[in-house]
């Protein structure tokens, strides 16, 4: 009787992994196919939700869902001062940002000035809110918007003495979610909930 001893088996050569085949085709080939596949799946579901968070970029004259209001923005503007509403420190100067608003809620309310931030410009803080607010057709500071009637309304930032005047700014606009705070008389109320775009636009220097 013929043993079959361990030293037998011990002397094949066992195949390389990746020398191995699978339906004609090696281990290696389907393992790189396999990596191939993921790839394109996390590029597809992956790379879709990533492009989906970005905040998008938005051109000046383009209306934005911000939630309780339609914003468009229009122009930047430097001027020495929008007296009686706004002066700036002596050596300072003005700095507003324009904008179609429209409330699309049921109640009026005065813009938010949490609505439009400055990014980078030279003597702001990218979180520093506006002085105030104005609308163009009667220059009424903090004006009440109606629902539904479009207002041209400029969010106003002071530049102090000696800071370099922007040719252009880049700005955020604030997205708002509407909330019940209660389940008994439904007092609503709106709360800042994302960035909802960016914005780059020119500013036009009307001092003189």
């Amino acid at each position: 009787m013929q043993e079959t001893g361990s030293g037998e088996t011990g002397d094949e050569e066992l195949p390389e992994f990746q020398d191995l085949k699978v339906r004609g085709r090696s281990v290696k080939t389907w393992s790189i196919g396999a990596g191939a596949v993921l790839l394109v799946v996390a590029a597809a579901f992956g790379g879709l939700r990533k492009a989906g968070d970005e905040t998008p970029q938005v051109a000046a004259g383009t209306a934005i869902d911000a939630g309780q209001y339609e914003v468009t923005i229009q122009r930047a503007v430097i001027v020495k001062d929008l007296k009686p509403l706004f002066t700036p420190e002596p050596g300072g100067v003005l700095l507003a940002v324009v904008t179609k608003l429209k409330v699309t809620d049921h109640t009026g309310t005065t813009p938010s000035l949490d609505m439009i931030r400055l990014i980078g410009v030279p003597g702001v803080k990218d979180d520093a809110g506006p002085l105030g607010s104005t609308n163009l057709r009667d220059a009424t500071m903090n004006p009440v918007l109606t629902p539904d009637a479009t207002e041209d309304v400029a969010f106003v930032w002071q530049l102090p003495k000696g800071t370099k005047l922007p040719t252009e700014v880049s700005l955020t606009v604030q997205g708002y979610e509407h909330e019940d705070e209660s389940i008994l008389d439904h007092h609503e109320k709106w709360l800042p909930d994302k960035i909802v775009a960016d914005s780059t636009v020119k500013v036009k220097d009307n001092r003189k």
